[in-house]
């Protein structure tokens, strides 16, 4: 089957509502600093500081009410995949796909600026290039990826690639030059199409008219994960990994996963598949096993490491030099160093973290500390475990976590609650309001310090900003009446909040312009801008009715 390529560019069609949609009034730039004013160090964080024990000397107490067994017979943990979709940001700018029509809107965070680009029929996802101006967007109409690029004061050019029918997933490798295109039945709605089970579409994004490549692999692709290099890209389906060499992979080609089970006819209900940065080792936990297996995946030897229980979580270390697993039944993690070269076995450090009930880990993106907490309801408690010295600090909570969220070169955790009935629920008043609340800690990994802030509506979308580095936090209200932002300086945990016109759904740092943009529920499209330094804010509406423009 010969395969088309083509290359379209779209003409400088900057649109900023105001004057091009002038007499009906549909779009306005607003400045809205005023709302809550600047970020003049005001706290509005509701603090109720913890101090940290040092569980290797017998510090701190449990406050979960649970045996020293690590939480038999509690329910499974819930790992909570976060990810806040679309629109995209890039350094300067961000990209709204326009689902019923052929284009998305780009808006310059500087500016305000409103572009319409056209690309494929009907955009449904969309997928920023690491480091770049630039998205992928995939087109449900005409299964087309879209290579987007954008510049200040040029012109946006578009490169429309053919990719497999139906594809609902992209991954990018870090360097930017190589996407991976696929059909994830997972992320699929009801109604939708349905595409292949067994076939991805890899896009060369650096060619100047790039030639995809569909090739064959493992049943149900549920991840791609590239190698640090930007030589491998490693397809996790359920039969296994298939190793796609990125330099000699051609059209049409088949690639066999490298099995992760020694049953091949095994089918767990649970299982979970990490890949380390060089793309030597696959490391698997799974329901029913009380260990992981390490598979070596240049030469696909299998390594079984038993443990004392079944791991309710797996983490890799940044590095990919050690992998960490929770076991929740044995009040343990395990630590498992990872060599360069093949082995028949691999040690095992286990560490007690009775009496703390855990059965999930995060580990810091300078891969100097594991986050140890549950998700369990009424479990009020978390750790920080150092993992060069294997020191355990634990730290009593008010809460109980749904998930966590770490923002990247940050040593300031977010951890956002869900209400839940904690022990001193039915004797003590305060403790029932602040179990019953809405909110988030803020946990600095280094003092081991904590600090509550009680919210009036749930956390949604979370992101940060480089500079300053900041957290923001969107609050919609349920009542839609009241909507806050707030922003967490992750240096000295001051909370500011402010004011939005209608319910969030988004928000994206775009670090070059100094702004984080919040998309917005409205008819025609609403996103403010607030400026990441002070707080200062604008927005634009209306920017959607550009897709009526023709």
């Amino acid at each position: 089957m010969r395969t088309m390529r083509w290359t379209t560019k779209v003409s400088g069609l900057h649109l900023l509502l105001c004057a091009a949609l002038v007499a009906s009034a549909a779009c306005s730039a607003e400045d809205t600093s005023g709302n809550a004013g600047g970020f003049g160090g005001t706290d509005v964080g509701g603090g109720l500081g913890g101090g940290a024990g040092d569980w290797n000397s017998g510090g701190a107490d449990s406050s979960a009410g649970a045996d020293a067994g690590g939480g038999s017979g509690l329910p499974p943990e819930q790992e909570k995949e976060v990810d806040f979709g679309a629109p995209e940001g890039s350094p300067n700018f961000v990209y709204v796909p326009v689902k019923d029509a052929d284009n998305i809107v780009k808006v310059a965070g500087s500016s305000l600026d409103v572009t319409l680009i056209e690309v494929g029929d009907r955009p449904t996802v969309v997928k920023a290039v690491p480091g770049e101006d630039a998205v992928l967007v995939i087109s449900s109409g005409t299964d087309e990826l879209a290579i987007v690029r954008s510049a200040a004061g040029q012109d946006d050019t578009v490169t429309l690639v053919p990719i497999l029918p139906h594809c609902n997933a992209i991954a990018v490798s870090p360097d930017g030059e190589w996407a991976t295109v696929w059909y994830d039945h997972a992320r699929a709605g009801k109604g939708d199409p349905v595409g292949s089970f067994q076939a991805v579409t890899l896009v060369p994004l650096t060619e100047a008219a790039p030639a995809p490549r569909t090739l064959s692999v493992g049943f149900r692709p549920r991840q791609v994960q590239f190698t640090a290099d930007g030589k491998q890209a490693l397809v996790v389906t359920d039969d296994g990994v298939s190793r796609v060499d990125l330099a000699t992979a051609t059209d049409g080609a088949i690639v066999p996963p490298v099995a992760i089970d020694p049953n091949p006819l095994n089918k767990p209900a649970d299982r979970e598949v990490q890949t380390t940065p060089d793309g030597r080792w696959a490391l698997v936990r799974q329901s029913g096993l009380a260990g992981l297996y390490a598979i070596y995946l240049p030469t696909g030897a299998l390594v079984e490491v038993k443990m004392s229980s079944v791991p309710t979580d797996l983490d890799l270390d940044p590095s990919g030099t050690m992998a960490l697993a929770v076991l929740r039944e044995s009040a343990e993690v395990a630590i498992v160093p990872l060599p360069e070269a093949a082995t028949p076995t691999l040690p095992v450090d286990k560490l007690s973290v009775a009496p703390l009930v855990a059965g999930l880990a995060s580990i810091t993106d300078d891969g100097k500390t594991a986050i140890l907490y549950s998700s369990v309801a009424g479990v009020e408690s978390v750790a920080a475990l150092d993992l060069p010295t294997r020191k355990l600090v634990a730290v009593p909570l008010r809460k109980t976590v749904d998930y966590v969220w770490l923002a990247a070169g940050s040593r300031t955790a977010v951890l956002v609650h869900k209400p839940a009935d904690g022990p001193l629920h039915n004797v003590d008043e305060t403790e029932a309001f602040v179990d019953d609340s809405q909110g988030y800690t803020l946990f600095d990994l280094d003092t081991g310090y904590t600090k509550l802030v009680l919210t009036a509506a749930a956390p949604g979308g979370i992101a940060a900003s480089a500079l300053p580095k900041r957290a923001w936090i969107l609050l919609p209200d349920p009542a839609d009446q009241d909507h806050r932002v707030q922003a967490v300086t992750l240096s000295n945990l001051l909370v500011q909040e402010l004011t939005l016109p209608s319910r969030p759904e988004y928000v994206r740092p775009l670090d070059a312009a100094g702004v984080v943009a919040v998309s917005q529920q409205h008819p025609t499209g609403r996103m403010t801008f607030f400026d990441a330094a002070d707080g200062s804010a604008k927005t634009v509406t209306g920017f959607e009715l550009n897709g009526l423009v023709k």
